[in-house]
């Protein structure tokens, strides 16, 4: 099995799919709170460390594929807590012996649609025939997910 994770905070998009693309689990941890505190904010890295070390007990997972992150000014309060995320996911990876590919959002568009500007529909509208979905995901972050699990998959 392969995982994907576009990993943010409120938003956190996953997807777990097998040898031959079909979707076991996809969606969005999505946090209610618009204006979480601190303490909020690390119970919530805890929640999403449980998630995904539920789902890799339950799932034989070989090969996972996670944004690399890049900040800019307009984005930096949130980033303490991402990196956290993703710092406490890669140790979970890395202690199950996971290898783990790391893309920056631009790679990921290259890589599904060939044009590294790609805008957020047509990288849908791609993820969607990866899967042969019929309904284009509900969540952007979702449809990252399905990409970066695809990339998983096929990237060696």
């Amino acid at each position: 099995m392969y995982l994907g994770i576009d990993p943010w905070v409120r938003k956190l998009g996953y997807a777990l799919i097998d040898d031959d693309l079909k979707i076991i689990d996809a969606g969005i941890l999505l946090q209610d709170q618009k204006s979480p505190t601190r303490e909020d904010q690390f119970n919530r890295a805890n929640q999403i460390f449980d998630f995904f070390s539920e789902m890799l007990e339950k799932y034989p997972v070989k090969k996972i594929a996670m944004e690399k992150l890049f900040f800019t000014d307009y984005n930096q309060s949130n980033a303490e807590f991402v990196y956290a995320i993703r710092w406490a996911l890669m140790m979970l990876f890395l202690r199950k012996n996971i290898s783990v590919l790391e893309l920056t959002p631009i790679e990921l568009k290259k890589f599904i649609t060939w044009n590294g500007k790609a805008d957020k529909m047509l990288v849908q509208k791609t993820v969607m025939r990866f899967y042969d979905l019929q309904d284009i995901p509900a969540y952007n972050d979702a449809a990252d997910a399905l990409g970066f699990a695809y990339l998983a998959k096929i990237r060696k």
